[in-house]
């Protein structure tokens, strides 16, 4: 979006001349100030000018401060109400809040305030000299849930939410509507409302989905105008949804929030000036300006564009979704690890599925075989996937191929929604894993398996997705025509290529599996091994393998 320029005065009290007696006059000052806008009244101080210099004020301070569209008129009306004789020019950015953060962390053309949607994309901006946050919270907005009126269902949780099928989820790491139903789900799971696994495995999905878009990301309104021609439902802010409210298709859909409640954007003001007395100078004009935002018109001011007061008290004239409930915040480092891994679960998602056919994969395990278990966390584990991700089957034991080749092709590589023969390639694979009892017998050809499935890999690599194979087996190789495992290792190390990454996850099917052979195995490509020791752990194991992904 171009930038669009409003200029403002504002009062602010700070000169770079003042003496050490006005600064701690500027200090006892600056506190009352802040006192009396919170009871909804200002006074203002004129430090070191007199009322003559400041109204005359021929060198105005000049203050540029970024801001989104949805927070740009609530600090432009701000702006009116200030003083002249303040003697700041206030110039406001209006960009998306990805094109600010940029500006912030490349240190270009970045504004002195950057007034953010949330504290959690402060933290994510890597600087040389970290933005300090002057003001925590201007103004809150929570996630909500839309759809249209009287077709909302009731959810529990918002992992409920993100596990519905027919639900837009933004990217979180660009959305601010998608950081906060993401942040949510985090804070159910640190609560012990919902389980980490059952989020990891809907975030996986979404991200995937979310990885294989083409053009540009849908925008809050982009999703709201789906919602209301198509229905389903989109997660957005209250503010974004009040916004579309106004238009005609806006004014069928109706919003809510799970019961176990809802985090919310909280805008805090932050100094990206730097250092020093200009730092300093900027800081104590910002807060004059965020002063204004907390008076009685300021409040007003941001109820018109849909948004709460800093506490997130309800918006008047029963607008909104009334109440909400505050969910606990997630710690830091949950946050941290749940944005990080829908980074990497974005990618899209390219794995050659390598499974152990051999006779002792017939053996009992509980009440069902090694192999029963396995094809049902094999069939359950290819609904994790969209249908852009792309996967293929094999199976292994000694001779299965034909002649010495120990391994069989079911299914090239393919993404799921491809169809052949009229067949999806997701249907043929669940098609292929329930056909692999059929198949049961022999020894375990193991180590000329795993070097085939790695260059079959390797050779069809797709630079923009994941490339892996993963491999599951509950022996240690048989073969005593084949490579050894140094031989393997060894050939695995000299094959890797940095510009070509192909991990491999080992699974072992319990504990008759070669744990320390498959470890070695997955690090000789920088992949990671799993060991289902008991019967029960198969299908939760075989989960973690297929969304621990890593280049």
């Amino acid at each position: 979006m171009t930038a669009r320029r409003a200029a403002r005065r504002a009062r602010h009290s700070t000169s770079p001349s003042r003496s050490p007696f006005w600064r701690r006059f500027g200090m006892v000052a600056g506190t009352f100030v802040a006192v009396a806008m919170a009871a909804g009244a200002v006074l203002w101080f004129l430090g070191m000018r007199t009322p003559a210099e400041a109204s005359a004020c021929r060198n105005p301070d000049e203050v540029s401060v970024g801001v989104d569209a949805a927070m740009a008129p609530v600090l432009e009306q701000a702006a009116t109400r200030i003083p002249p004789e303040a003697c700041v020019n206030f110039t406001f950015q209006i960009l998306s809040q990805q094109e600010l953060a940029a500006k912030v962390s490349a240190d270009k053309d970045a504004p002195d305030v950057w007034v953010a949607d949330s504290a959690v994309r402060v933290q994510r901006v890597v600087t040389a000299t970290p933005p300090e946050v002057i003001v925590p919270s201007l103004a809150s907005t929570p996630g909500v849930i839309v759809g249209r009126t009287g077709e909302v269902p009731v959810f529990a949780t918002w992992l409920s939410v993100l596990e519905a099928p027919d639900v837009q989820f933004s990217d979180p790491l660009a959305s601010g509507s998608g950081e906060v139903a993401l942040l949510g789900a985090v804070s159910e799971v640190q609560a012990g409302l919902t389980e980490a696994k059952a989020l990891q495995a809907a975030t996986a999905r979404l991200a995937q989905k979310e990885g294989q878009r083409s053009g540009a990301k849908l925008s809050d309104t982009q999703q709201l105008e789906s919602v209301a021609a198509g229905g389903g439902f989109a997660i957005v802010t209250e503010e974004a949804w009040l916004t579309f409210s106004r238009t005609t298709s806006g004014a069928r859909l109706s919003a809510s929030v799970p019961k176990s409640g809802a985090v919310s954007l909280n805008y805090p003001m932050v100094v990206t000036a730097g250092n020093g007395s200009r730092a300093e100078t900027v800081a104590e004009a910002a807060r004059v300006l965020a002063g204004q935002v907390a008076t009685e018109d300021g409040k007003t001011n941001l109820a018109g564009q849909g948004l709460r007061p800093a506490d997130s008290s309800n918006l008047p004239d029963q607008k909104g979704i009334g109440p909400v409930v505050a969910l606990a915040p997630a710690s830091a480092q949950a946050v941290g690890q749940a944005l990080s891994a829908w980074a990497v679960q974005a990618i899209p998602f390219r794995s050659l599925v390598v499974m152990d056919v051999s006779g002792s994969m017939e053996f009992p395990a509980g009440d069902k075989t090694r192999m029963e278990l396995t094809q049902q966390a094999a069939t359950t584990g290819s609904k994790l996937f969209p249908n852009t991700a792309a996967l293929g089957l094999w199976a292994f034991s000694i001779g299965l191929g034909g002649g010495s080749q120990d391994y069989l092709e079911l299914e090239p590589i393919r993404k799921m929604d491809q169809v052949v023969d009229g067949v999806t390639q997701r249907e043929r694979l669940v098609a292929g894993i329930a056909g692999l009892s059929e198949r049961t017998g022999g020894a375990t050809g193991l180590y000329d398996s795993t070097l085939a499935a790695y260059r079959t890999v390797q050779a069809s690599y797709d630079s923009r997705a994941i490339n892996s194979v993963i491999l599951l087996t509950d022996g240690a190789n048989e073969d005593p025509e084949s490579l050894d495992l140094e031989q393997l290792l060894e050939t695995l190390q000299r094959e890797r290529d940095p510009a070509k990454p192909v991990v491999i996850v080992a699974i072992g099917i319990t504990e008759d599996a070669d744990a320390e052979t498959l470890k070695k195995i997955s690090a000789a490509t920088g992949g990671t091994s799993y060991v289902a020791r008991a019967p029960e752990d198969i299908p939760s194991v075989f989960a973690d393998a297929l969304l621990a992904r890593t280049r």
